[in-house]
């Protein structure tokens, strides 16, 4: 009984470090790709500004 206990332990707490591994990787990629979002458009918005 005591190898069950040990071995979901390990599963439960080795899931949580991978799973807060992605959350940090997704939150730093999510943050870049809204900034080239904004970049972009304003840089659109610039392109637009110029014409007559």
């Amino acid at each position: 009984m005591n190898f069950w206990i040990n071995f979901w332990s390990f599963f439960f707490f080795a899931s949580l470090a991978i799973f807060a591994c992605l959350a940090v990787v997704v939150t730093i990629g999510g943050f870049y790709n809204i900034r080239s979002l904004f970049k972009s458009l304003t840089d659109r918005a610039d392109q637009h500004d110029d014409q007559p």
